[in-house]
């Protein structure tokens, strides 16, 4: 059983581990680059992003002694690996609980005399093993990329966070695996663990500016602990008990799991809530949305689609209204307003508005496009597909459907976000040029579908790891776009990720040449996508 799980957990272990050792080598081997290399450098610059990082306390924890380079770890790395962390135990967690359900493990297990609870036990212990792997060698990797600049971080301060990093990534799969007992599918499992993991990382996030929230942070948000350890700030402190208790949660919520998966039939929710019964029928819904190829699929994810709605306009929101006082921060930095001012035609608001809620925003798409393609996969694994194949429908027009729905679920969210960053914008006194925000809006919507499309032509061929490959991808493309120009790498090696290709729209105008190359990739991955399609049979 252990080396089934741990099989099952491989491909999930090796992408987060690529990703956190490449991770942590940049991060901290771009300190140098951006920080100078002289203690008053230092200073100047930690002063800077100390200013800067009150105004992004919703995503990232409060800053101090960004003038050394534990202390940027501190904040800069270890403070966003959690969410990062986190979504690996959430994907992770929703397939242990629904997916291997789904696919006919754990009703073969049982047919072989392996209990449910020693099944998720097993499965539950895989994922401590890795998780404790991928910590490791993340945190080795920012070692080495520390000492490379001239400066390695402390032993014992760094196995105080990375064991902060473990237990509340484990909280999060514990999470995960209980709520994952309430529905009844995988699909259904990740959407309802997303809401409440991102609903307690941004209670948390906002707690760490409105006082009056900190005492519900402090009840039920897992980040509000890991917080409070910061062992490498200088004067910084390990919260033993804070830690502690955040393994002694994570052990209740797998036990809870647990138990829910051992009184709960397979494929069926733990709590079944009565709905009304109506009489039978075999007529199709009135619902005329339903009766349409591309509106029905739009309609069925409606709830999905409303929560990334909401979600993706508060925070386009909040960081529309806080540009003005970042930008009055930047300005202070010598040669910084000149660099601003170009970039923005003038005005630097612009510039920095771009930038910030711009940069933030293609990430978002990135995941919106990778929850698209799981549920691709997802009905593949799961015979959706087949019972849409029955119809009898093509193969090329489920993959065309799937595209023009998609563009029609990206552009609806985008026109809710762009919405709500023009009223953040105009509570700071920032006049946005409507025509640059439709054009930086428009161009969104090839980048957002393009890694669809490469998802698309990857479930046509390997649809059971379509999921972790294209997840490393946007990774990978993230991290090259954001640490290359630091590390001063050539262009065409930046152009390598479609991050670099949407260019900056909103202050510098369209990049042509980087919106025909998204276009060719979506043109062109949902063709290859097509033609697998064809050549393979369905559910292999």
């Amino acid at each position: 059983m252990l080396r089934l799980a741990w099989r099952l957990q491989r491909s999930g272990l090796i992408g987060m581990s690529a990703f956190g050792v490449f991770y942590g080598i940049l991060q901290a081997a771009a300190y140098g680059s951006v920080a100078g290399a002289t203690p008053a450098a230092r200073q100047a610059f930690g002063r800077q992003m100390e200013a800067l990082g009150r105004q992004l306390t919703l995503v990232l924890p409060l800053p101090h002694g960004i003038d050394s380079i534990a202390g940027f770890i501190q904040w800069r790395v270890y403070g966003a690996l959690p969410a990062l962390f986190g979504f690996w135990a959430l994907m992770s967690a929703a397939g242990a609980a629904r997916g291997d359900e789904e696919r006919g493990l754990v009703e073969r297990c049982l047919a072989e005399g392996v209990s449910r609870t020693r099944y998720v036990a097993v499965r539950c212990l895989g994922f401590v093993l890795a998780c404790a792997l991928a910590v490791t060698l993340t945190s080795a990797a920012i070692d080495v990329g520390a000492a490379g600049g001239g400066s390695a971080l402390p032993l014992g301060p760094l196995l105080q966070v990375s064991l902060a990093l473990f237990a509340v990534t484990l909280v999060i799969y514990g999470l995960t695996l209980a709520l994952s007992q309430m529905v009844s599918s995988r699909t259904a499992a990740m959407g309802a663990a997303g809401l409440a993991v991102g609903g307690l990382y941004f209670v948390n996030g906002l707690s760490r500016s409105v006082a009056s929230l900190e005492p519900v942070a402090r009840l039920l948000s897992p980040f509000y602990w890991y917080d409070r350890s910061t062992p490498l700030y200088r004067g910084g402190s390990f919260d033993v008990a804070g830690t502690a208790g955040l393994l002694a949660v994570a052990i209740g919520l797998s036990v809870l799991g647990m138990w829910l998966m051992s009184v709960r039939d397979l494929g069926a929710p733990a709590i079944r809530i009565e709905t009304r019964q109506r009489p039978s029928t075999v007529r199709p819904s009135a619902n005329p949305l339903l009766r349409l190829p591309v509106l029905a699929l739009v309609y069925e994810q409606r709830l999905g689609l409303l929560g990334w709605g909401l979600g993706c306009s508060a925070l386009a929101l909040y960081l529309g209204s806080i540009s003005r006082q970042m930008v009055d921060l930047f300005k202070q930095a010598s040669g910084f307003s000149a660099y601003l001012a170009a970039a923005g035609r003038g005005d630097p608001y612009t510039a920095l508005t771009g930038f910030l809620w711009f940069g933030i925003f293609q990430a978002l798409l990135a995941v919106f496009a990778i929850t698209q393609v799981a549920r691709w996969s997802g009905d593949d694994n799961e015979g959706r597909l087949e019972t849409v194949l029955s119809a009898p429908i093509s193969r090329t027009r489920v993959v065309l459907e799937r595209a023009l729905a998609l563009v029609l679920r990206t552009a609806i969210l985008i026109a809710a976000t762009s919405l709500a960053l023009a009223l953040g914008t105009q509570t700071a006194q920032i006049q946005l040029d409507p025509g640059s925000l439709a054009r930086a809006s428009l161009v969104l919507v090839p980048f957002g579908v393009s890694f669809a499309a490469i998802g698309a032509a990857l479930a046509g061929r390997v649809p059971r790891a379509t999921v972790a490959v294209l997840s490393a991808f946007a990774f990978g493309s993230y991290l090259l776009t954001e640490l290359g120009p630091l590390l001063r790498w050539p262009a065409w090696a930046l152009r390598l990720s479609i991050f670099s290709l949407y260019g900056a729209p909103l202050s510098g105008g369209v990049d042509w040449t980087g919106l025909w190359i998204m276009s060719a990739v979506t043109v062109l991955g949902f063709a290859a996508g097509a033609v697998l399609m064809q050549r393979r049979d369905v559910g292999s």
